[in-house]
């Protein structure tokens, strides 16, 4: 096999190439040790076209060991043997291209994680160097999932199996992005100063960029990792609130041979009886009583959408379930044929199910399918081979992190307009917080064209609420 995968039992564990079919294909070599390291790089033939290294962390962890308090010299020491290493085999074999994994955190070494920012920076600079003196230009370094993504098992040593997963679909893909990059000559005409003080003015500059680059990229990671904390709590509360509202169902599209009373009490019995009717016919002898009834905001339409308390959460979710299924072998009657039924949950979960959504039609290939469990308390999104049975249980499952997370990088802010329509102003200066993949910048853009195409319209005035264009979208 012509690539080889160099990982500790992190990616050990749970790499196996048939998980992986949208990338190459690697041989996979477990590797903990320094030494072992040193000799498998120095066996590694010419045959071998691409190598990504993810091991940096076992080795810093084991030449520390028992020596806490003043571990700088002995992390110094093993940072600059194992880029040596790399440096000595990207020299060997110049065809060869060689990713370098940035160190996953251990919070099982409280000296490790107080320090892991900085052995990722000064590891980073290192291979940076090596392109910069123009010594390889065959090595990257390879960035690490951000911190929130990072979860461990009991040891806190081990990544938790969908951890990993993130981990590993990060990884592999930053990697198939260099290795299908062409190698540059760094020596080509024009590379070269001319002079000792032109050499000296662009090291000059060159080092004032590195710096702000870093620290750009530095405060961008950081920013990323405080979204993804914060848009996990939010989900978790969500996923909360929502789970005590599983005993109710939002009832769409109701119709009606009679007109409603126009007072309020009356009109919520006559409402109670009619949907009660509609259970009925769903279910026959359904067992369930409404405990109350909420109309929705539009008062103005003749039978609006409604939500209904049953007395038990498990006759709720039978209702829905039955619903669902007789709608989609069309056994429903005529007069039922604008009906829907869901389940209660708040505005952010319902922007979140179009988040996934927009995913879910950006990575659906001729191979696999992915499809958005939405009508659940925490919405999830599947992957299923196509040409498979509905029935088949799917492949991957990802929550609405780990799909923001390893797949938010491929959506623009077209994919994302039904997710902004339905937010509209309620999540303001939140967005990123709850949302990852959503900011103000881009939901202004959208919704100042979206009025813009309103007033452009004949009769259109631009006022048709907040949301410009969008307004039908997100009431619905």
């Amino acid at each position: 096999m012509a690539n080889l995968l160099i990982g500790s039992s992190n990616v050990n564990r749970y790499y196996r190439s048939s998980d992986y079919p949208t990338y190459r294909r690697y041989e996979m070599v477990k590797c903990t040790q320094r030494e072992g390291f040193k000799v498998y790089m120095d066996n590694i033939k010419s045959d071998k076209k691409s190598v990504l290294i993810s091991v940096f962390e076992n080795f810093v962890a084991d030449a520390v060991g028992a020596d806490v308090i003043s571990p700088e010299v002995l992390i110094d020491e093993c940072t600059k043997d194992f880029l040596s290493t790399i440096v000595k085999a990207a020299k060997r074999l110049p065809k060869t291209k060689f990713g370098v994994v940035m160190p996953l955190r251990r919070p099982a070494l409280k000296w490790y994680q107080e320090r892991v920012d900085l052995i990722t920076n000064v590891l980073g600079e290192g291979i940076k160097n090596m392109m910069n003196s123009k010594t390889v230009n065959n090595v990257v370094a390879i960035e690490c999932v951000p911190p929130a993504s990072q979860q461990f098992e009991e040891d806190l040593i081990h990544l938790t199996k969908p951890a990993a997963k993130v981990f590993l679909d990060q990884i592999l893909d930053l990697a198939e992005t260099f290795y299908n990059a062409p190698i540059v000559d760094l020596t080509e005409q024009g590379e070269i100063p001319e002079s000792e003080e032109e050499a000296s003015h662009l090291a000059d500059l060159e080092s004032r960029l590195e710096i702000l680059e870093r620290h750009f990229k530095m405060q961008m990671d950081k920013n990323v990792a405080n979204d993804l904390m914060f848009a996990r709590g939010r989900e978790e509360a969500d996923a909360g609130t929502n789970r005590a509202k599983e005993d109710r169902i939002v009832v769409n599209g109701l119709t009606s041979t009679t007109p409603l009373p126009t007072e309020m009490k009356p009109r919520i019995e006559a409402l109670k009886e009619l949907v009660n009717g509609i259970f009925q016919s769903i279910i026959p002898d359904f067992q369930g009583k409404i405990v109350y009834l909420n109309q929705g905001k539009h008062l103005t339409t003749p039978l609006p959408m409604v939500e209904v308390k049953l007395d038990k959460t498990e006759l709720a979710v039978a209702m829905r379930k039955a619903f669902a299924d007789k709608k989609k072998r069309e056994l429903l009657g005529p007069s039922q044929g604008t009906l829907f039924m869901s389940n209660s949950v708040n505005l952010a979960t319902r922007v979140r199910v179009d988040i996934l959504k927009a995913i879910a039609r950006k990575i659906t290939n001729r191979d696999e399918v992915a499809y958005v469990a939405g009508f659940t308390s925490r919405p999830t999104m599947h992957i299923r081979r196509t040409g498979t049975a509905e029935s088949t249980r799917p492949m991957k499952s990802f929550s609405f992190i780990d799909s923001v997370t390893r797949f938010g990088g491929r959506l623009d802010r077209r994919d994302l307009e039904t997710a902004y329509g339905r937010a509209g102003r309620s999540f303001n200066g939140q967005l990123r917080q709850n949302f990852v993949v959503l900011n103000e910048v881009d939901q202004d853009l959208l919704m100042s064209v979206g009025t813009s195409s309103a007033t452009s319209r004949p009769g259109g005035s631009g006022a048709s609420g907040p949301s410009g264009s969008w307004s039908k979208r997100g009431g619905r």
